[in-house]
């Protein structure tokens, strides 16, 4: 968790549905609350999960939502504006550029383009706060956005696309980018979470080792004696109260079991950082306060001091 927050560059991925979103938001807010500048960012989202989770409407331009907290949704128009402004930089031929259908056919079938845009307009946001958390789409795709610039460097022998595809993968390589993977205690999310990890590996997208993040994951708490009951107290007639406590401890305990596979299969790339179950039903803002309360007694911020 130190080293999380203490990058420049941090990317949050994982199978679609882990919660990826919200533990972005929660590392961003744990390190605002730490005192540094930090940019929340997802990448030309029609639908923004940080609009749900700050109560918001998400914008091209970076927005405060707390205390040393923005964030943005890079879209792929103003990046592209900005794109081009820096290989251009006259403003007024900038706009006759964008208003170039031939030009604009070109980048719309250019290989990765679309992609090398926005991680640009990423890697410009890093030079400005003291770190940027980057809620990136489903660990595939991700893997397929960052890795075009692998592929940009193979196509293009020379150019701007060239130039900004090599500052970008460098970017990416460097010692300050992280790669956090969020993960849940579930057969097949933990199957996908350790194949991302070998493609970013082996894609050489991995500075170090990726954390991983085991979102709803609990440790064993039930003793051997309440197993036993609950074993002896399953299929017996109950009152309501009765028949919903069994069910619930049914529940814990097929979690715990399930967490303990899964932490015995990804301990053979990391140890992960077990999040615990927010409370269901509950506002997307408190279970972002959960998710964020529980990562912070990794690194000492207690819920006092969260926004």
């Amino acid at each position: 968790m130190e080293r999380l927050l203490e990058g420049r560059l941090l990317l949050v991925t994982g199978k679609g549905g882990t919660g990826k979103s919200t533990v972005a938001a929660a590392l961003a807010l744990l390190a605002a609350t730490r005192g540094r500048r930090v940019l929340l960012a997802e990448l030309d989202m029609s639908r923004p999960s940080l609009d749900r989770l700050f109560g918001i409407t998400s914008t091209p331009e970076p927005q405060r939502v707390a205390e040393r907290l923005d964030v943005v949704n890079v879209c792929y128009g103003p990046a592209l504006e900005d794109f081009i402004g820096s290989v251009v930089p006259v403003r007024r031929v900038v706009r006759r550029v964008l208003d170039n259908p031939g030009i604009q056919r070109f980048l719309d079938f250019t290989p990765g383009a679309r992609e090398m845009v926005t991680l640009s307009r990423v890697v410009q946001y890093a030079r400005t706060y003291d770190l940027v958390v980057v809620d990136m789409p489903a660990s595939g795709h991700a893997f397929s956005l960052l890795d075009v610039t692998r592929s940009a460097l193979g196509l293009f022998r020379s150019g701007p696309m060239r130039d900004r595809a090599a500052k970008i993968r460098e970017v990416i390589q460097q010692e300050s980018t992280r790669v956090a993977l969020v993960a849940l205690p579930e057969e097949m999310v933990v199957n996908e979470t350790l194949e991302t990890h070998a493609r970013f590996r082996d894609g050489e997208l991995l500075s170090g080792e990726a954390a991983i993040l085991l979102n709803r994951a609990t440790l064993p708490t039930l003793s051997d004696a309440e197993r036993t009951l609950l074993d002896r107290l399953e299929g017996q007639d109950l009152d309501p109260l009765g028949t919903e406590l069994v069910a619930a401890g049914r529940w814990e305990a097929q979690l715990e079991h399930e967490t303990a596979r899964a932490l015995e299969r990804l301990r053979t790339v990391a140890e992960p950082v077990l999040i615990p179950p927010a409370t269901e039903g509950g506002q997307p803002w408190e279970i972002l306060q959960s998710v964020a309360v529980n990562l912070g007694r990794h690194v000492g911020v207690s819920r006092r001091k969260l926004p």
